[in-house]
């Protein structure tokens, strides 16, 4: 097979940046191609922005970057032979974006907690958003009664759907791997132990490694935290090993106690921890609910995207079996409806507003499946990908949380909020279960549009 020629978008690149003449330095990480400019008033983001190959751009600083994505060496090699530039080293992303005068106040820690969640889930949104869309088309053909959802053909697209989510450990584990530096193959193996089938099938066992190290299984499908952690630490494991072991025997010794360390650590510490950190966000949530209702409903719904990208979600659903045992109704759905109809509201406004055509079709896309109940691909898609976004679905989802949780919005079952479910919520808070979704959707799009957003 042909090797593709870059050569079109070096081009394209290279004027709309602002010429030959106007590039001082180049070089290139992982994903981005970053240039130094001597005049920032030549390059025009938005006609880069609009370069098919490009995914985006942005000011650190003085230097513009460009990000491509996984091809971006071959684009840089391109663009290097065109202009004449010399060619530069890549730039290790992980010390360029982590540790220089890294700001530790709570801003920036936020910020890099996104940036990393980030920069780990961007290259599988395609997975994400592919069977996002399925679930969403396929709850709506059962919704409508066009697709039984006891025959063998909804079982089949039901498990299309479900892959990436299911095995969702494996490819954050990957992708984890490349961002912190560290063998990415082994990462997607250690991220494939947490939810091998002997694992999950010993869930809640307590077993003695050697007779002295303890470890308790638990199911980690779905989940995100626990991998990242993970691999995390396998990734200094490593970078230890790689330190001390002769070259002659690296390949043998690294990889084996990298795996077996970081198995050992993350199946004691670090993937309970996420598990705990979980259950210990959806404890907290549940006591603000219970004691403040509608401070409570704000609170759980304005912060439910974090909950979300985290995996955490999943500690939600015993309040939710029990609310349906005990009271004949759940009061978490409605606060995450709230939230959910604003990530979607907003995502079709970023349809309207923005210029480039990949942003806007993402947008509509994720947008629909949003409103239906599917949000990880308008979460990871749009959300957590611009601050503006993230800030008015905060907004929005808080005011919608708020009128929930005053009015106690009861929600009859398991189900796909705002919309793709809607029946489940006809009773008598069903008035409130509208308002506070159209509250969410309206503000939220109302913040967006007073924090002028562009993409």
């Amino acid at each position: 097979m042909a090797k593709k020629d870059y050569s079109a978008l070096a081009d394209a690149i290279i004027e709309k940046v602002g010429g030959k003449a106007n590039i001082s330095y180049l070089t290139h990480c992982v994903t981005r191609l970053r240039f130094n400019v001597k005049d920032r008033a030549l390059a025009n983001l938005d006609d880069l922005n609009n370069i098919s190959g490009v995914l985006g751009t942005q000011w650190a600083g003085d230097q513009l970057q460009v990000i491509i994505g996984q091809t971006v060496a071959d684009a840089y090699d391109a663009i290097c032979k065109k202009t004449g530039l010399e060619k530069q080293a890549a730039i290790d992303e992980q010390l360029d974006d982590i540790k220089p005068a890294r700001d530790w106040s709570l801003k920036g820690i936020l910020n890099l907690f996104l940036e990393t969640i980030s920069s780990i889930i961007a290259p599988f949104i395609p997975a994400i958003v592919g069977c996002g869309l399925t679930q969403g088309l396929l709850y709506s053909a059962q919704m409508f009664g066009w697709i039984d959802g006891t025959s063998a053909t909804y079982n089949f697209f039901y498990t299309c759907a479900n892959t990436a989510f299911y095995f969702l450990p494996i490819l954050c584990a990957f992708s984890a791997g490349k961002r912190f530096g560290c063998n990415p193959y082994l990462a997607a193996t250690l991220g494939a132990l947490l939810i091998h089938p002997t694992i999950v099938g010993m869930a809640g066992q307590t077993i003695q490694v050697f007779g002295l190290i303890p470890i308790t299984f638990s199911n980690y499908s779905s989940s995100l935290i626990p991998a990242i952690l993970c691999v995390y630490f396998m990734s200094w494991v490593e970078k230890g090993l790689k330190k001390i072991v002769p070259s002659m025997i690296d390949i043998i010794v690294t990889p084996l106690f990298s795996l077996l360390i970081a198995a050992v650590v993350g199946f004691t510490v670090l993937a309970p921890l996420g598990g705990f950190l979980g259950e210990f966000v959806a404890n907290g949530m549940m006591w603000l609910y219970d004691k403040f209702g509608l401070v409570g409903g704000a609170i759980i719904s304005a912060v439910y995207p974090f909950i979300l990208a985290t995996g955490m979600q999943v500690a939600f659903s015993p309040f939710t079996v029990i609310n349906l045992s005990t009271l004949g109704y759940d009061y978490i759905y409605p606060m995450t409806a709230a939230s959910n109809a604003a990530m979607g509201a907003c995502a079709l406004y970023v349809y309207f507003k923005a210029k480039n055509k990949n942003v806007k079709a993402m947008g509509l896309s994720t947008g629909i499946t949003g409103l239906i109940g599917v949000t990880e691909p308008v979460l990871f898609g749009l959300v957590l990908k611009y601050k503006k976004v993230l800030w008015a679905v905060m907004i929005g989802g808080a005011v919608g949380g708020a009128i929930m949780g005053l009015f106690t919005v009861e929600y009859y079952s398991f189900g796909f909020v705002p919309f793709g479910t809607i029946m489940l919520a006809f009773g008598p808070t069903f008035v409130y279960y509208m308002a506070g979704v159209i509250a969410a959707m309206v503000v939220s799009v109302a913040a967006l549009h007073l924090m002028k957003f562009e993409d």
